[in-house]
Formats: structure tokens, C-alpha cells, sequence
């Protein structure tokens, strides 16, 4: 089997779990990739309309080949093809004919694809409704993404549950909380559906009560401006710590610090970072939105509130962080659900598993 990744650039900073992934891929199949930027670490490299490509258009319309695009050109070389950003679907539009030979098309979803841009993006809607019947599968990373993607017309039975994995088995031992200051972290893009407002109120909350808290926030976005903004209003610098974007790698190596990781999001596919902390021993503190539940076992590795109950995320926080031994079971089952269900092999197994049934 032949199979090809399609990215619009390689993955960066908030992605580095799908290098990860890619890594553990080509050890188990022959996996190529196409990227349409020029990074070195793509097997292709095509620019859309650049000289390349114009000459093969041309060519296509002067009837001299078969091939629309050099990139679809290159697509028909493989058995498999998967498109990692779903928003390049546009270009597998050649392939969305009755009885032509094409390879086997797979789009993962992510997120806001799925919840939020057929709301507002016509041509998402269409896509979704009349052109999904020429897409083999779609990969979407919680249950709650899969039932959500079937509103916009999307057949149920296309349609595989592969949550997105934190990485190599985690070695990481259990803690318990820390002495005195309660130690939190988020991390995530900085726009409205992660509820900036809400997480910054729980810490307003932990410091009215009387609690030493210090709260170190990692990620970029376009409302980071609502994140000082509402530090300065509510009275939190000396409790907040806004770091802004870091690489990955620095970030798992500080999770274990931590003593909790927030994330109240009024939207949200599944959470990467849910189970990054959680793999390094970090009970997680989240809402009830989308397939967040998914990414914690309730009340043994976190706890789920809904995302504007922010007296109810303060009360379970407490109750862990007061009672060390309790905190220690979560922090160890934690890591034992990690381990068990999203480590990174145990994608490469469910993906591998869907390539063949595919071919």
C-alpha cells in the first residue's frame, strides 16, 4: 500500500504531535508527503499556479494529459491519500466524479471545521452535504465530533473516531500536589471558544477565597489582547503569568510542575493538551464541551463542569488539591489513561487498521 500525507505547510508549534506521528508511521508502512510549501521534510513540494504547475494546467487543457494539477498528478501515484488539513479539501475536486479510478480519500477533522465554519462558510456546508459521498473516510478525534459532523449531511458510516495521541508511551511518575501554592497552566490557541474569560475567573475565584494560586497561560491567537485585558481588570497580575507561544517540547518538559490543567472551552473537538498534561501525571480540570469528557475518565483523572460553572471547577480543584493521597490516585490514573488509550502507537495501530480496510 502507497500512501501519501497532504499538508498545506508541515506541522509547527500547536502540531508537533503530528510529527510525532508521521515519525511512527513510516516505520510501519511506506508513507510519502506532500507539502505546498517549500519545507525540506516533504517528499513533494508543490506550489499551486507556480510555473511547475501552470505549465502542467496548460498542458491539461491543451488536451496533452490526463492530469489537472501536478499535484493531482502526483496523488494518483499512491493507493492512499490523506489530507491532514481539511481545508485543502478543494483540491480533490478532480476526483469528485461518478466512476473515475482514484485513490482512497481520507480527510481528518480537527475542529472548528466540524463545529463552527459550516455555521458561517456556505461552501463548507455544500462540501459536507454533496460532495462528501466521493471521501472514503473521515477521521474525527472524538465521538462527539463524529455526531456533530452527521448534522451537515455526512454520512455516519464514513465517518472513524481516532482521537489525536500526546506521543511515545509516557514514563512519568505519579505526584502529588504541591506545598502552599496551587500551580495551574492552560494552553491553547487564544480565541473565544477556549473561554479566556472563564479560565481568568477561576483564578479570580481561587484568589477571593484566599488561596496562593499562580496560573502560567502558553499559547497565541487573535484575542490574546482579551487576555491582558482581563488580567489588568480583574486584578491578576501577580497571579497570572501570560508566556505566550513556546515550543512544544518545552512546554510537555514544565508540565509536570503543574498541579492541574484548565480548559473551559465552549468549544472544543477533543484537546491535545488535555492529554499531554495528563500523560506527565497532571489531573485535568475541563468543561463539558464537544469530546472534552472524552479526554479524561471523570472523577479519577479530572473533573468536567460546564464551562460557565466556575464556582463547581474551583469546588473539585480544592477538593483534589487538599487531599494528597486522592490527588495521587488521579495523578497516577492519569498517566495509566494516557498510556492505555492515545499514545502515539496506539494511533498509528487505529489508522493502519482504517488504511487497510480501505484498500
Amino acid at each position: 500500500m502507497k500512501l501519501l500525507y497532504i499538508y498545506d505547510q508541515m506541522p509547527k508549534t500547536y502540531q508537533a504531535y503530528l510529527l510525532n506521528l508521521l515519525e511512527e508511521l513510516k516505520k510501519a508502512t511506506n508513507v510519502k508527503v506532500l507539502s505546498y510549501d517549500t519545507d525540506k521534510r516533504a517528499d513533494y513540494h508543490i506550489k499551486s499556479y507556480g510555473i511547475k504547475d501552470k505549465i502542467q494546467r496548460i498542458a491539461y487543457k491543451t488536451k496533452l494529459t490526463t492530469n489537472v494539477s501536478l499535484d493531482i498528478k502526483t496523488m494518483k501515484q499512491f493507493d492512499v491519500v490523506h489530507l491532514q488539513h481539511s481545508y485543502l479539501y478543494p483540491k480533490l475536486t478532480p476526483f469528485f466524479k461518478d466512476g473515475i479510478k482514484k485513490p482512497k480519500l481520507i480527510i481528518t477533522l480537527r475542529g472548528g471545521d466540524t463545529y463552527i465554519k459550516p455555521w458561517i462558510i456556505e461552501r463548507w456546508k455544500t462540501f459536507y452535504k454533496e460532495q462528501s459521498k466521493y471521501v472514503d473516510a473521515f477521521i474525527t478525534v472524538s465521538q462527539n465530533q463524529k455526531e456533530y459532523l452527521q448534522k451537515w449531511g455526512v454520512s455516519e458510516n464514513k465517518i472513524h473516531v481516532i482521537p489525536v495521541s500526546f506521543g511515545k508511551e509516557s514514563k512519568a511518575q505519579s505526584k502529588f500536589p504541591s506545598e502552599g501554592k496551587i500551580k495551574i497552566v492552560s494552553a491553547h490557541r487564544m480565541c473565544w471558544e477556549k473561554n479566556i474569560e472563564g479560565n481568568l475567573r477561576v483564578i479570580k475565584l481561587l484568589k477571593k477565597q484566599g488561596l496562593k494560586v499562580k496560573y502560567d497561560l502558553y499559547g497565541d491567537g487573535p484575542d490574546k489582547g482579551q487576555v491582558y485585558y482581563l488580567i489588568d481588570k480583574y486584578n491578576l497580575k501577580e497571579q497570572v503569568n501570560f508566556i505566550g507561544k513556546v515550543d512544544n517540547k518545552v512546554f510537555k518538559e514544565k508540565l509536570s510542575k503543574y498541579d492541574f490543567f484548565l480548559q473551559l472551552s465552549h468549544s472544543e473537538a477533543f484537546g491535545a493538551s488535555v492529554i499531554e498534561a495528563q500523560s506527565m501525571g497532571v489531573p485535568a480540570i475541563v468543561s463539558n464541551s464537544g469530546g472534552l469528557p472524552e479526554a479524561i475518565v471523570q472523577d479519577e483523572t479530572g473533573f468536567c463542569s460546564d464551562s460557565w460553572d466556575i464556582e463547581n471547577a474551583v469546588k473539585n480543584m480544592m477538593l483534589l488539591f487538599k487531599d494528597r493521597e486522592k490527588y495521587f490516585s488521579f495523578s497516577q490514573a492519569a498517566i495509566e489513561n494516557c498510556n492505555t488509550h492515545f499514545s502515539t502507537e496506539i494511533e498509528v495501530k487505529k489508522l493502519l487498521k482504517l488504511y487497510n480496510s480501505l484498500y
